[in-house]
């Protein structure tokens, strides 16, 4: 997360706990923890100091666009998983110790028992 205070001054935190008004964070490379109040919908400082607050999964940076080979499975594999599930469901037990690990990069599945 990213914490912007009033003066332009930027941390980088890790959130240690937060609430519905409050969280508690730790900036990198300190041992403080600080705390940080949320009053009418503005972040407020221990210093009664407005902040801004910006958690990492709310940051809107442009991703780029995955090309369709990324989404396509080899036809080889495909058959090959297809398989693999059609005979798990015949020849296995229910409850069978039979595990099934499958790898999009990979040319087939792998098998442990």
């Amino acid at each position: 997360m990213t914490i912007t205070y009033a003066n332009g001054t930027a941390l980088k935190a890790i959130l240690l706990s937060r609430e519905e008004d409050e969280i508690r964070v730790i900036p990198a490379g300190s041992d403080d923890v600080l705390a940080f109040t949320r009053i009418h919908g503005t972040w407020i400082s221990e210093d009664i100091e407005p902040v801004t607050i910006e958690f990492e999964w709310q940051r809107s940076s442009p991703r780029a666009a995955l090309s369709e080979d990324e989404y396509l499975c080899p036809m080889e594999l495909a058959t090959h998983l297809i398989h693999t599930l059609f005979a798990a469901s015949v020849d296995d037990e229910p409850g069978g110790d039979t595990l099934y690990l499958f790898n999009p990069q990979a040319s087939r599945a792998i098998q442990h028992a």
